[in-house]
């Protein structure tokens, strides 16, 4: 894994610099707007990666601080960071779950230097991990705690009375769950899911699966 994955960056390194490549990505580049897009469930970046700075914990995708600490380490610049992960925007990987141009123009170069900069950079004060999983502390709404915790249920999951339309996960207006099983599938996880038991209090939980629950297909 760590000699593949240093072999594709420099192969795009490479590939760069030989046909002008995307040397000038990072100019007027927005790194505030990158975490973002980043973060926003109707994007899902942080649904599907593991990223420290943004706060989000997705496991269907790679873990990015785990694939670009060892190689910031290495002495590999962030300009070759950010073109691998503009390109993989671009063009996912063959055999990649991730949508295609998930984020474009200008939005795509905030996301790559953000991720370029924060992957595994956890010296940078810009990289600071968010404190309180997206929720305001206390917030009992379960709408607001579907929406916005992370990685947020309304990126992987369908469910109309949020204005979610996540495909990672089950449709929610179709399964229409019981309250029981949303408070299991919370706390404990399954899949791909993660539990967020460490995220959330039960009166949280509780309160996410009363909203589900009592939505789902209506």
């Amino acid at each position: 894994m760590r000699l593949a994955l240093a072999t594709v960056l420099l192969s795009a390194a490479l590939v760069a610099a030989a046909c002008g490549g995307n040397a000038g990505i990072t100019k007027g580049t927005d790194l505030a707007n990158g975490r973002a897009k980043f973060t926003d469930p109707k994007v899902g970046c942080g649904n599907c990666h593991t990223l420290a700075a943004a706060g989000t914990s997705g496991t269907v995708g790679p873990n990015l601080d785990d694939a670009f600490g060892p190689d910031r380490e290495q002495g590999f610049k962030e300009i070759t960071f950010e073109q691998v992960v503009r390109e993989q925007i671009r063009i996912p990987a063959i055999g990649s779950a991730m949508p295609a141009n998930l984020v474009t123009g200008k939005d795509a170069d905030d996301v790559a230097y953000f991720v370029a900069h924060c992957a595994g950079n956890a010296s940078s004060p810009d990289c600071a991990p968010p404190t309180g999983g997206g929720l305001k502390p206390g917030e009992t709404d379960g709408k607001t705690i579907f929406t916005q915790v992370q990685p947020a249920c309304a990126g992987c999951h369908t469910l109309a009375a949020a204005n979610a339309s996540g495909t990672i996960g089950p449709n929610l207006d179709q399964l229409k769950p019981s309250k029981a099983l949303v408070i299991d599938r919370v706390t404990n996880g399954k899949g791909v899911m993660p539990s967020f038991k460490d995220k959330l209090s039960q009166q949280q939980i509780e309160a996410v699966a009363q909203f589900v629950s009592q939505n789902a297909g209506k």
